[in-house]
């Protein structure tokens, strides 16, 4: 099913590179909640996908030219009885943390948000908003810059280097200080070799990191980062970020900061070229 499903999707997914990880969205683990990978055929002809994961559908994708068949909405009303059955109050789409394609609906899909509103899906709460940093001709983007800010760092007695694969320790750390599901993001993007996480340390101490492709592996997403309270303010996160840029640099021209906290950060530290903005919706069952 997968070459098929990643081919629809590729067709299906004007605002997602949905098909570049199509078998992570469909078949990959979240943090919680097993996933369940939906098919709708006519005839023989696979006509659309979805997957549905605990309380979000991670990801929906009729074929164009099979679309005003009811595809979508059949594909839609099973992704809902499968959360209801599984306890579900509420689905939401596309945002499991750990594994989510997008943090909302794109706001230009105006033709599935109208879709899915007349289904009974409502807006909920304010846009997310993702950044696009430049990654290939920018020069604060270097590994040069890299070794400068290590230095900087370093005079404070800060040691800055990429996490190993088998660096365990650095899951219970952020587990025991952020929670959530940042450690099961770590730990796919530990499996990348290199691994995609760099971490600051002090005194042998964890003290910051930084990830890329941990979620939509393959597609040069920034994220998780994070920063222990007392050492904040020391110009850890832009070393680590500066250093998850340039490994994106050798795959990708942009870099994707989803979910952004900061935006002058991320300004400052790379210059944000432009911006994309999601709409949650959720429908109760």
């Amino acid at each position: 099913m997968l070459p098929a499903a990643t081919a629809l999707l590729a067709g299906a997914c004007a605002f997602d590179r949905a098909a570049v990880v199509a078998e992570e969205k469909l078949f990959g683990p979240g943090p919680s909640g097993t996933v369940q990978a939906l098919g709708a055929w006519l005839g023989d002809e696979l006509a659309g996908v979805a997957a549905v994961a605990a309380n979000r559908i991670r990801v929906l994708g009729v074929m164009p030219s099979r679309r005003g068949r009811g595809v979508g909405t059949a594909l839609l009303t099973a992704c809902e009885a499968a959360a209801k059955a599984s306890g579900q109050v509420t689905l939401r789409t596309l945002d499991q943390p750990g594994n989510y394609l997008a943090p909302g609906v794109d706001e230009r899909n105006t033709e599935t948000i109208t879709w899915l509103e007349k289904r009974g899906w409502v807006k909920t709460g304010e846009p997310r908003t993702n950044v696009l940093i430049d990654v290939r001709g920018n020069p604060r983007v270097t590994a040069h810059r890299v070794e400068a800010l290590s230095r900087a760092v370093g005079e404070h007695g800060y040691e800055i280097r990429r996490a190993r694969p088998d660096e365990t320790a650095l899951l219970d750390a952020v587990a025991a200080e952020f929670g959530g599901a940042w450690p099961f993001e770590l730990s796919r993007a530990l499996a990348h070799s290199p691994t995609g996480v760099h971490v600051a340390l002090k005194d042998g101490a964890y003290c910051a990191f930084a990830a890329h492709d941990g979620n939509n592996a393959g597609l040069g997403w920034f994220g998780p980062t994070g920063t222990w309270p007392s050492h904040r303010g020391q110009g850890l996160g832009e070393v680590l970020l500066v250093a998850c840029l340039v490994d994106v640099a050798e795959v990708h021209a942009q870099c994707e900061v989803a979910w952004i906290g900061p935006r002058p950060f991320y300004d400052k530290v790379a210059g944000v070229v432009s911006d994309r903005r999601f709409l949650l919706l959720t429908k109760t069952l």
